[in-house]
């Protein structure tokens, strides 16, 4: 008579991490509908900028509004859709690659979006089953910059608006 028995490995994860629609409302939220507000402020305060703006205060807005938008449903499409195992490790690569050059959109949470999607599809946020190899090492990556993309741009803004007062 043996005295160990095998115990199932736990499918609830536990993680720091929030669940993914929290990790992805919280970039929106700051990066795309605070960035929005900042804009929509200097648009009511008559903000005209120094020097040559290469866009205008409502292109800016336009571009703010469009390509974090863009982001989130390219995100939210990818971890609702894709299920299976093989399209989660596939779709936690791709978002992780993703999340590189939209480092371009910073200023519209993109790699955020992008990277709050790796980490789901990679298992890493809450109630999510964790993968393995390359899948879970571009959710990583998209990880931080989910949670480092928002902070960057609350601090911007922030810092922008103490700087001009």
């Amino acid at each position: 008579m043996s005295t160990s028995h095998v115990v199932a490995p736990s499918t609830a994860s536990q993680t720091r991490v929030p669940r993914y629609a929290v990790l992805v409302g919280i970039a929106y939220g700051i990066c795309v509908i605070g960035m929005s507000c900042s804009i929509l402020a200097e648009m009511a305060f008559g903000y005209t900028g120094q020097g040559d703006a290469p866009r205008s205060l409502g292109e800016q807005l336009a571009g703010v509004l469009g390509f974090g938008t863009f982001a989130l449903a390219a995100s939210v499409l990818a971890v609702n859709r894709l299920t299976s195992e093989r399209q989660r490790q596939v779709g936690a690569v791709v978002l992780g690659v993703l999340a590189v050059p939209a480092l371009a959109f910073f200023w519209c949470g993109m790699p955020a979006m992008f990277g709050a999607g790796a980490a789901a599809l990679a298992g890493l946020t809450r109630g999510r089953t964790p993968l393995t190899g390359a899948a879970r090492a571009f959710g990583l990556i998209g990880l931080v910059f989910a949670v480092v993309n928002p902070i960057v741009n609350f601090l911007g803004v922030t810092i922008s608006w103490l700087t001009t007062a």
